[in-house]
């Protein structure tokens, strides 16, 4: 049985539909997303109902995360009648008006991590001082968004660069096993001791990617790795390198 993880989709299904029919996919395989299938791409709502009736599992991204807290307080709205705490622009609401309830479920149930033997899919990253079996409530939700950590291995906000930075697989010892993420946008797979990242910008008109686990028991040792090209870019990103 193969394992294949998607990176970052962000509504492009054309694009995703490309790479499945290329891995050929059978009933065998396993299919997970790292997250952040809606937003910035053309085809948001068709993209979350192709991954439910496909039956193809996913981690919570923090584009997910975001419309699960928005849809929280609008029900809140309902019984208080306060306002919603959190905005949406024009696009974003489009999509939550066009989410149904077999699509906000799929979201409620998205977990933070799976764990397959010694292979674990988070969205984005992850200290050395988190246990996943164990964790609260805010380091869950910090899988969904982490990025860079400095010299003390503390998380480090979107923009700040100070120095000793680094991202944060470069920090990472493997304790929680091998780990897959998206997230963070680069030009081509980020291939780290512990850790492989395989968010390479299909929405800014770069690749699609998915990794193929042969033996989840020892990641590192056997995969695969088949992109597609955008067809174009929907959206703009310096990626980094």
């Amino acid at each position: 049985m193969r394992t294949i993880i998607y990176g970052d989709i962000h509504g492009c299904l054309d694009e995703f539909k490309t790479l499945r029919s290329e891995l050929h996919i059978t009933n065998e395989d396993r299919e997970i997303s790292v997250g952040d299938v809606l937003d910035r791409g053309p085809d948001s709502n068709a993209m979350l109902t192709y991954l439910r009736k496909h039956s193809i599992e996913m981690v919570l991204g923090n584009h997910e995360y975001k419309y699960l807290r928005y849809s929280a307080h609008e029900e809140k709205s309902k019984c208080t009648g306060k306002k919603n705490p959190m905005s949406f622009d024009e696009d974003k609401l489009q999509i939550y008006e066009h989410l149904s309830v077999e699509d906000i479920e799929y979201i409620t149930l998205a977990p933070f991590f799976i764990k397959i033997d010694n292979l674990t899919i988070i969205h984005a990253g992850i200290t050395n001082t988190i246990d996943l079996l164990n964790a609260n409530k805010k380091e869950l939700e910090s899988l969904t968004r982490i990025r860079d950590l400095d010299a003390n291995e503390k998380t480090l906000s979107l923009g700040q660069t100070p120095f000793g930075y680094a991202p944060w697989s470069e920090f990472y010892d493997g304790g929680q096993g091998v780990i897959v993420y998206g997230h963070e946008v680069r030009s081509r797979v980020k291939i780290d001791k512990y850790s492989i990242g395989i968010d390479t910008g299909c929405v800014y008109g770069n690749f699609l990617t998915a990794l193929i686990i042969h033996d989840t028991k020892e990641p590192m040792l056997n995969y695969d790795i088949v992109q597609v090209r955008a067809k174009k870019a929907y959206a703009t990103h310096s990626l980094h390198r």
